[in-house]
């Protein structure tokens, strides 16, 4: 009876070692990122505003004699790229 015991044992040991040493099948899918992780936050509109403002002063300062339509129309663009990329 000692001995069937100890096979037992033997063989419950040698199974969770290899269980624990055998990487996951490809099959198995891998659950490991959250979704915060898969997706990006978007830009709120405060934030957009704030970069807008920043993009029209800084573009004025550099260009003082460029209409302030074709100003806005820059750093619209530029916003969106950056928005975009978030």
């Amino acid at each position: 009876m000692k001995r069937a015991t100890l096979a037992l044992a033997a063989l419950a040991t040698a199974t969770v070692a290899l269980a624990q040493q055998t990487p996951p099948t490809p099959a198995e899918p891998r659950t490991n990122t959250t979704p915060q992780e898969q997706t990006a936050p978007r830009m709120s509109e405060a934030d957009k505003l704030r970069l807008m403002n920043h993009c029209m002063r800084l573009v004025q300062a550099a260009r003082p004699n460029l209409p302030e339509k074709d100003i806005k129309a820059y750093c619209e663009k530029k916003v969106e790229s950056y928005a975009s990329l978030r």
